[in-house]
């Protein structure tokens, strides 16, 4: 890894998960585990990797949990915590870290597990550098002007490219403490951080670095799918059990498969790969689990579950039935014949409802959002994009409606 990369990186973790329904949790959304680690874990090992020593992550006060799951995890790294008083933009969390940060400094988002290779690419850029990818939806994020690979603009969701690239900035900064002392002198604002970035520009070298490396955003709770995908992409061969693991001879495993410590396979099930079987997790008899899948650690698969491009929170029980492009929290208990539906019958887009509006998810498969310990009954059933909160009750024979 290039020496080009700062041994010290800010994690920004705050805000609310407002959008991140039903998954609110009281903890940052990066928490989420997927492949038997939190994805901000997974983050902080890709830094370690690159170069990283030292670590600031900036969290809400109200998230009490953080910082034990990221001690667990035991990566060997110098990591300190600042509490963001308020959700008052990427600015002021960046701020929150202001007294520890050294004269070089990475900036990122919690959930970018691939940041090596993003990091990979730097070589011989001074200064300030962001990495950058083309777009042609502009007006959702921060757009560049650049003469070559000179920054000269930044503009937060312009409404048109008159004057700018077609390039957005993807999440990833290498910063300097004279940036962030510049931030200081602007007013706090929602993209207090953007327009710093903007002024700091016209003074000072700011470099666009293009990289075509997946970018992986966190906004939606569907947003985890291309993470899934991105970690399936890695894998490579075919199946990796764990002599720790147990498999019946009738049972059928093909492709990239990982099976973790103390699963059990039982009698004619049939596991297609790419997919994971986290430690502990039981298989029954005549089960499919089909491409895609993510079931965590001590989730159940009691008997003939159909389940595809589904991830599958800890210590969840499934009687039996369909689950499909769905995401299911922890504890969760689905009784006997519960079914997903997971497409229109007019084959459009699945909306879902978040925060008032109803949000086009971009996907024409689309389960349900199943939020931590639900309880649903025998011979129920999710119409597509459907949402149940966290500690729900669903009664026996019920269809719940996308509302």
């Amino acid at each position: 890894m290039s020496n080009e990369v700062p041994q010290q990186a800010v994690i920004l973790a705050g805000g609310e998960n407002s959008r991140f329904v039903p998954f609110r949790r009281n903890r940052h959304k990066s928490t989420f585990s997927i492949f038997g680690e939190p994805l901000i874990v997974q983050t902080i090992r890709g830094l370690k990797d690159a170069g990283v020593k030292k670590i600031e992550i900036v969290k809400s006060p109200e998230d009490k949990m953080l910082e034990g799951l990221i001690e667990m995890a035991q990566v060997g790294l110098e990591i300190n915590f600042h509490n963001q008083q308020k959700p008052l933009g990427m600015g002021d969390s960046l701020l929150t870290a202001s007294g520890h940060l050294d004269d070089r400094f990475l900036l990122l988002n919690p959930q970018q597990i691939n940041v090596k290779d993003h990091l990979s690419l730097l070589g011989g850029q001074a200064g300030v550098v962001l990495f950058s990818q083309k777009t042609d939806e502009p007006e959702k994020y921060g757009i560049l002007g650049l003469t070559g690979n000179r920054v000269t603009r930044v503009v937060e969701k312009p409404k048109g490219l008159k004057g700018l690239s077609d390039r957005r900035i993807i999440g990833i900064y290498r910063l300097t403490k004279d940036f962030a002392n510049l931030m200081k002198t602007l007013k706090v604002s929602e993209y207090q951080f953007e327009e710093a970035l903007d002024k700091y520009a016209q003074v000072q070298e700011v470099v666009a670095q293009e990289s075509e490396y997946p970018t992986l955003s966190l906004k939606y709770a569907w947003d985890l799918f291309n993470i899934v995908n991105y970690r399936f992409s890695q894998l490579k061969g075919g199946p990796q059990i764990d002599k720790g693991a147990k498999v019946d001879s009738t049972a059928i495993i093909t492709g990239p498969v990982i099976v973790e410590d103390g699963a059990q396979i039982y009698e004619y099930a049939l596991i297609q790969g790419p997919a994971y079987i986290g430690k502990n997790v039981v298989v029954g008899s005549y089960c499919k689990v089909r491409k895609e899948t993510v079931l965590e650690e001590g989730v159940e698969l009691q008997n003939a579950v159909d389940i595809k491009h589904s991830v599958v929170g800890k210590n969840t029980h499934i009687h039996s039935g369909f689950v499909g492009d769905s995401i299911i929290g922890e504890d969760v208990g689905l009784g006997a014949g519960f079914i997903t539906a997971n497409r229109r019958l007019d084959r459009k887009n699945v909306m879902v409802p978040v925060k008032g509006e109803r949000v086009d998810t971009k996907a024409s498969f689309f389960g349900s959002l199943i939020g931590d310990r639900a309880q649903i009954g025998i011979h129920c059933g999710t119409n597509p994009g459907t949402i149940i909160e966290e500690d729900s009750v669903i009664m026996p024979g019920t269809i719940v409606p996308n509302k």
